[in-house]
């Protein structure tokens, strides 16, 4: 029998210099809002592979990072897969130098805001869990 592990995934909170928080939508929830995310790849740190998704997904440099929760994801259904997995969550709060090099994917809506404004929006409008911790960053 084959010894499964969960995924590590990695979500970056970034933060601006004025304490706006970017979130942007994904299709794979509804085109609802999220972070920036991705796995933890085999032979990279937990701070590098931070640094990696920030500026591939944004083109902003990482300048800090802090955790602020790690959440378990069990059973998780994801397109393409045959099998459910198991995911654990390690979310941050990541300060940039810089937004003003900021680029968008093109099939995504992004947004700058405060977290106030972002919590304005009402839990229906983020992926699971994000709503949850915007209200730790407010």
């Amino acid at each position: 029998m084959k010894i499964k592990y969960p995924r590590l995934i990695l979500g970056a909170f970034i933060l601006n210099d004025q304490g706006e928080l970017f979130l942007r939508t994904t299709p794979s929830q509804g085109n609802k809002y999220t972070c920036v995310n991705g796995a933890l790849e085999w032979g990279r740190t937990i701070e590098k592979a931070l640094a990696k998704n920030v500026r591939h997904k944004t083109n902003l440099e990482m300048d800090s990072c802090k955790l602020i929760i790690l959440t378990d994801g069990l059973n998780i259904e994801i397109p393409g897969e045959r099998e459910l997995v198991n995911m654990v969550f390690a979310d941050y709060s990541v300060t940039v130098k810089s937004n003003h090099k900021f680029k968008s994917d093109s099939d995504r809506e992004c947004k700058w805001l405060l977290p106030s404004e972002w919590l304005k929006m009402g839990k229906e409008a983020f992926a699971p869990y994000i709503y949850e911790i915007v209200e730790k960053l407010a």
